[in-house]
């Protein structure tokens, strides 16, 4: 069941990560830098107290669309560093849940061509 406030646990799950003002020690977001670490170890290790099975790479374009059309997940480019989460594909387009609409011309759809100007991406998705 979907809770009717969706946004409901974003705090709890902010400091399951680990929140705090400098990073390390258990610190894996910050209000200056966001997520400390770019290849999302910190998001995988959340999940998988919850049993929850991940895999991640340094994904290209075609491997990561091949992977959003099949399974949910999480990415960020390194020139964006900004992570949002992977709903599905739209058309030639990957489908993201952005917590910044806009944020370096991304809204809700991330293309091949956005994919090459703020990546490389690492990709972490459900298996």
């Amino acid at each position: 069941m979907i809770p009717s406030d969706i946004y409901s646990s974003r705090e709890s799950t902010v400091y399951e990560i680990g929140y705090g003002q400098t990073c390390g020690g258990g610190v894996n977001i910050t209000p200056g830098v966001g997520l400390c670490n770019a290849d999302g170890s910190a998001l995988r290790a959340v999940l998988s107290e919850y049993d929850v099975a991940t895999d991640q790479g340094w994904l290209d374009f075609d491997t990561a669309y091949s992977i959003a059309s099949q399974t949910p997940g999480m990415c960020s480019g390194a020139a964006w560093y900004h992570w949002v989460g992977i709903r599905g594909v739209q058309g030639d387009t990957i489908w993201v849940a952005n917590s910044a609409p806009g944020y370096k011309s991304v809204w809700s759809n991330l293309s091949r061509q956005d994919w090459q100007r703020l990546g490389s991406f690492s990709v972490v998705w459900l298996v």
